[in-house]
């Protein structure tokens, strides 16, 4: 499992932006709103070029969402990690070695607050923050939870992109690589 460092993880949900991730420098992405039918393949093809791929498993076709399909997207899939909001689908990933990533959806303190027990109860490698854009919470979270945190969701801009980083995440995901190649003709100059 490669630990996430101020990594960009593209968000994908076409075969289209898939072959644009196999063709960029970006190191991982994660799977969503694709077939079953694809899966295997596309996870050959990111190893072949060194690249992972995670499954959000929430939001695939053809697979369940729960512990079974976790140990299908693991052990015969091949997915390097599986991101989901479900406690059983974090434990799942955890007992195959794969990276874990619980998300949560931040809507008010009672969600925050429910998502930390969450949190704290699986232990998973990470936990992504949506929206993205409340990135300013990351400090507070860190203070409550040994996991890593991620941001995702609602990030347009690069500015944004770079708020997620200058709070402390470390990774994004994001569905926009034009924001991606904007963000680093910005900041990693």
């Amino acid at each position: 499992m490669g630990e996430l460092n101020r990594e960009i993880i593209y968000a994908i949900s076409q075969m289209k932006e898939f072959e644009r991730f196999l063709d960029s420098d970006l190191d991982c992405c994660v799977l969503m709103d694709m077939h079953l039918a694809l899966l295997a393949s596309m996870v050959r093809a990111a190893h072949e070029r060194g690249k992972r791929v995670f499954f959000h498993l929430d939001l695939l076709r053809g697979i369940s969402a729960d512990e079974y399909g976790c140990e299908f997207a693991c052990q015969y899939l091949k997915a390097d990690g599986i991101i989901s909001s479900k406690v059983k689908v974090i434990e799942a990933a955890k007992k195959n070695r794969k990276t874990a990533i619980l998300r949560l959806f931040l809507m008010d303190s009672k969600s925050l607050e429910r998502g930390l027990t969450l949190c704290n109860n699986c232990q998973p490698d990470y936990v992504e923050i949506l929206p993205g854009i409340a990135c300013s919470i990351l400090p507070y979270l860190r203070t409550r939870t040994a996991s890593k945190l991620m941001c995702g969701g609602l990030i347009r801009t690069p500015e944004e992109l770079h708020a997620c980083f200058a709070a402390g995440a470390c990774a994004v995901t994001i569905s926009k690589m034009d924001t991606i190649r904007q963000y680093r003709e910005k900041y990693d100059s």
